[in-house]
């Protein structure tokens, strides 16, 4: 099925938001800088000055900033398809991402999510933690003869190998995937490029030359997969076939491998080295997450486990999502006018919200700035559908939540039970947190890791 431009995408964005309060900031880059550096802050400033619905103008774009649970649920459930996922985020996003799931609207976003839907189905999802094991095994065993250990880099190479496992079928090594390796860091930095132009010298230039080289390599793995058999996300996505019975062609599949590869690293490289970040400052929760995780008596999570046997391990991957979202501001632009917290806006109208500033917001969570897993099992989250939002909502929900949740724990298991970890430096929680495109703490989390002898694992782990 081929899906024409919708006129709306040919349209430049409606700039006059002169009806709605607040300000737009400094000349040409608003608020840009002081958001970065402490997204909160600013925002919680322009709630108490102008009330949930203001304007603001970052990265050279005027936004309607609306905070609160209810202006998440309007926009994700949209009833009325009244806002646009692929025009939210063109500006940044779209040369990167473009065939990827993220840039398709309504019904075209319905169809291309059903390319991956077997991918992520439970008997796949079964598969793909006996893939993870060995490759999170062999790495976690060697972190602990590092003298200077920086858990974040260590982290990302680990996903990257599990991702090349799970999602390529393949394994690290050798120049062609060092080259694949590059360009996927390439691209990632071009993302946070503030001179967005395809132009020789410019960071954006590299990023594009990274996604033209990722796209290369994924336009000419799909058609090698083409009538194999395999458990890997690649050669599933490769044999889906339209309702006519066709196979999807070689460019949409490897557009959409792209935006599930890189969606799914970052997001859980930043979801882990903040948990390890908040783990590290609170040993009894640490030690209480080791214990959950002995007493199953088995080497590895299986995929059972995951739903109910680690409670508290489940809490903790909740609350470090929720304290640091993967995706703190969700986009979108009008398509229609609509009303939007009393206020009118006109069709082409950038909106943002933020499950960053709704999961700290005083009038639903407790001590909101805290990391208390516990509050999960309180379910102070379920006070409103959109409270807890993390992987959004609606028909664009995250459609790897449950693949997030399974690397999160399994990685982060066998982290327990091979190290007790601390802080390598004093006062290390207090330091710098980045927040885009993904949270890390600014120092890559450096780690002291005290092995833990087998013997005092637990019996079954000498089995491994």
């Amino acid at each position: 099925m081929d899906f024409a431009l919708p006129d709306y995408a040919r349209i430049k964005d409606h700039r006059d938001l002169s009806h709605i309060p607040g300000s737009y900031g400094l000349p040409l880059i608003g608020e840009t800088f002081s958001f970065v550096m402490d997204p909160f802050k600013v925002l919680d400033a322009r709630y108490q000055k102008h009330g949930p619905v203001s304007k603001t103008n970052m990265t050279f774009q005027r936004f309607v900033v609306a905070l609160g649970p209810e202006y998440i649920q309007q926009l994700m459930l949209d009833r009325e398809q009244s806002f646009s996922a692929r025009m939210g985020y063109n500006a940044p996003l779209g040369d990167f991402f473009a065939g990827g799931l993220l840039m398709k609207d309504f019904a075209e976003h319905k169809f291309h999510r059903r390319i991956m839907q077997t991918a992520f189905k439970t008997d796949a999802m079964r598969t793909y933690v006996e893939l993870m094991h060995p490759i999170i095994d062999e790495q976690i065993t060697k972190w602990g003869e590092q003298e200077d250990f920086h858990f974040y880099p260590n982290i990302k190479t680990l996903l990257l190998d599990v991702g090349a496992r799970v999602f390529l079928g393949m394994d690290l090594g050798g120049p062609a995937t060092a080259a694949l390796n590059q360009d996927f860091l390439d691209m990632n930095a071009g993302v946070l490029s503030l001179i967005r132009k395809d132009w020789p010298g410019l960071l954006y230039r590299k990023g594009m030359n990274g996604r033209r080289g990722l796209e290369k390599f994924f336009v000419g793995l799909v058609p090698q997969r083409r009538g194999a058999s395999g458990n890997d996300m690649a050669t599933l996505l490769a044999n889906e076939r339209t309702e006519d019975g066709d196979y999807f062609s070689d460019e949409v599949v490897g557009a959409h491998l792209i935006f599930l590869l890189l969606a799914a690293h970052d997001t859980t490289t930043s979801t882990l080295s903040m948990s390890v970040h908040y783990l590290a400052n609170d040993p009894a929760w640490q030690e209480r997450l080791r214990e959950q995780v002995r007493g199953l008596k088995k080497p590895h999570l299986e995929y059972d486990d995951l739903a109910t046997a680690v409670s508290d391990l489940d809490h903790s991957f909740k609350e470090t999502l929720r304290l640091n979202p993967a995706v703190p501001m969700l986009m979108r632009r009008t398509v229609k006018e609509v009303e939007l917290g009393g206020y009118v806006l006109a069709p082409h109208t950038m909106v943002q919200v933020s499950p960053l500033y709704t999961h700290r917001m005083e009038q639903w969570w407790s001590n909101p700035h805290s990391f208390d897993p516990d509050r999960f099992a309180r379910e102070e989250h379920k006070q409103h559908n959109f409270q807890w939002v993390p992987f959004g909502g609606g028909a664009h929900k995250c459609i790897g939540l449950h693949f997030a949740d399974m690397l999160y724990k399994c990685v982060l298991s066998r982290l327990l039970l091979n190290y007790r970890f601390s802080y390598a430096k004093p006062d290390q929680f207090a330091g710098k947190i980045q927040h885009f495109p993904f949270a890390k703490p600014m120092d890559n989390l450096p780690l002291r890791l005290e092995r833990l002898s087998r013997g005092s694992l637990c019996a079954a782990d000498s089995m491994s």
